[in-house]
């Protein structure tokens, strides 16, 4: 008797059931194999060529197609403004010239393993090598549309970044009715390359937005700036400080093509020149109440704050990448004192001019004060009026000039070549001397007072030079050198009764110090009134001898 061998059905089952699927794979990849290779040379489903139904043609099955569709062609142009033209193809010099090698090209662009695609999607093919036409006839026929003389258009644009006062959104595209003659051309064009029967400019002929609110290069722009917003830079400028405003901020910034953060320099740079026209105090005049009572107003000079726009624009662009909250001053190219009503502050030097004195102010008090010797203003080289800061103070330096070359003990320029400096070779300080023996330009100093002027300033220390009028010293030498001006126009024409005042005047000269003699002016009219009446006194005949009494 046979034995009863056992068999797995459950196991036979699955074996079937692989076998099946197995095959059921295979013939699906054959299929898809078979159709790969054949999408090689034919157009995908679902296809044109030229607007003509292509699906599943070849090249050459597409040719006679193409010819057919392009008999008797004309396209109709309309507007919303009520124009309507008519095209044919011998108005445009239209061509035909359509062969299989040609619309072969287009399978170059053409992937016979993605055809499964294609089984649900549209594909448009667009060969310009089968037809040629005159573009200046076209765009000539195109002029006559009434939509491109309209008085009023309106514009499309793209959708943007902007700031909304709290943060960065995007503002959609606009869609206009602009219409431009070239851009017109090119679209009028490609819809004779597809045989199209009718173009609506008002659905087709617009200038489209180029980018779209949800273009994802402008998204990430938008992600990234919102990053950036909240940065909060604040200036020190005393004791009202500045908040760069939000609004502001997001002028600085902007997006390249890839959606990433850049700068624009040219808003950064427009702020600080703006932040300068309001905190720069150089060149102002600056208020001051004299040592004398009264309030000056002195003009001139350079001191004060003055903002680098170039350093303060890269150091700003560099708060800015760093992304965080800064508060520090400006960068300066030059600074003050104070950030006060006076940027001078409660230390500085004094120069009133009138009165030739000097007052050296430390802390709000003067501490020296002094009669000085300024610039000779009858040699042109009166002192400059102005607000200044010493540039640096130099010890036993060499003063040089035209036709001067001086040393000093100490030395201390302020205006170019104008400074505070010791002149030993003064014999007195003050009073009108500057009229006669004055400097070159420079503050003419006691030694001991320039020491002690020397030991209490620095570089930057304002020096503050100014004129008011009924301040003058009396200076009796000069008062008498005056007088003596006076007396020699007095003498009038000459004859030998005025000998004597002639006389007096000549000794009341020779008694002035040398300095104060400069002072007069008309000494050439003493000489010849003295020559005058020497000819008369040699040439005068004896007076006649007397007469006996009668």
């Amino acid at each position: 008797m046979d034995k009863v061998k056992n068999v797995d059905l459950k196991s036979l089952n699955w074996k079937k059931i692989g076998i099946i699927a197995g095959s059921i794979v295979g013939g699906l990849l054959l299929i898809y194999i078979i159709f790969s290779v054949y999408f090689m040379s034919h157009f995908f489903f679902r296809s044109t060529v030229n607007g003509v139904p292509s699906s599943g043609k070849s090249a050459s099955g597409m040719v006679d197609k193409i010819k057919e569709a392009a008999k008797d062609y004309s396209l109709d142009v309309i507007d919303e403004d009520g124009t309507d033209i008519k095209i044919a193809s011998n108005d445009i010099d239209m061509n035909i010239d359509v062969t299989e090698d040609k619309l072969s090209e287009l399978f170059k662009e053409q992937n016979g393993f993605a055809w499964v695609k294609y089984i649900f999607t549209d594909k448009d093919y667009v060969s310009p090598a089968i037809i040629s036409l005159n573009n200046e006839k076209l765009n000539n026929k195109l002029t006559s549309l009434k939509c491109l003389t309209r008085e009023t258009t309106t514009p499309t644009e793209n959708a943007k970044v902007v700031f909304n006062g709290n943060e960065f959104v995007i503002e959609p595209e606009k869609y206009g009715n602009t219409v431009e003659i070239n851009d017109l051309t090119n679209k009028v064009t490609m819809a004779i390359y597809k045989f199209q029967p009718v173009f609506d400019v008002a659905k087709e002929g617009y200038l489209l937005p180029a980018v779209l609110s949800t273009d994802p290069t402008l998204n990430k722009s938008l992600a990234n700036l919102n990053k950036v917003k909240d940065i909060k830079i604040t200036y020190e400028t005393g004791n009202e400080p500045y908040t760069i405003p939000k609004d502001t901020i997001a002028t600085f910034f902007g997006s390249d093509n890839m959606g990433e953060i850049i700068y624009n320099e040219d808003a950064i740079l427009g702020f600080v020149k703006e932040m300068a026209g309001k905190y720069n105090t150089a060149g102002k005049a600056k208020n001051l109440h004299t040592s004398y009572g009264a309030d000056v107003t002195v003009s001139g000079g350079d001191y004060g704050w003055k903002i680098d726009n170039a350093g303060e624009k890269n150091q700003l662009i560099e708060d800015l990448k760093e992304g965080k909250d800064v508060k520090r001053e400006f960068v300066y190219k030059q600074k003050a004192a104070s950030h006060g009503a006076n940027d001078y502050g409660d230390s500085y030097i004094e120069i009133n001019l009138t009165a030739q004195h000097m007052f050296l102010h430390k802390n709000g008090s003067v501490v020296l004060e002094s009669d000085i010797v300024s610039g000779n203003p009858y040699k042109g080289n009166a002192t400059p009026t102005g607000a200044y800061g010493i540039y640096y103070c130099d010890k036993d330096a060499i003063l040089r000039g035209e036709g001067y070359e001086t040393p000093v003990a100490y030395w201390m320029p302020f205006n170019g070549g104008v400074g505070l400096h010791d002149a030993t070779w003064q014999s007195s300080f003050g009073g009108q001397r500057y009229k006669f023996n004055g400097s070159h330009g420079c503050i003419n100093l006691p030694l001991n007072v320039a020491a002690s002027v020397f030991s209490q300033v620095s570089s930057g220390f304002p020096v503050l030079v100014y004129s008011l009028g009924g301040t003058e010293q009396v200076d009796m030498e000069i008062e008498m050198a005056k007088g003596i001006v006076t007396a020699i126009n007095n003498i009038g024409p000459v004859d030998p009764s005025k000998a004597e005042m002639i006389a007096s005047v000549r000794a009341q000269y020779e008694a002035l110090p040398g300095a104060a003699k400069q002072v007069v002016t008309n000494l050439n009219v003493l000489e010849a009134a003295e020559a005058e009446l020497a000819a008369q006194l040699s040439g005068q005949a004896p007076p006649p001898p007397e007469q006996p009494a009668a």
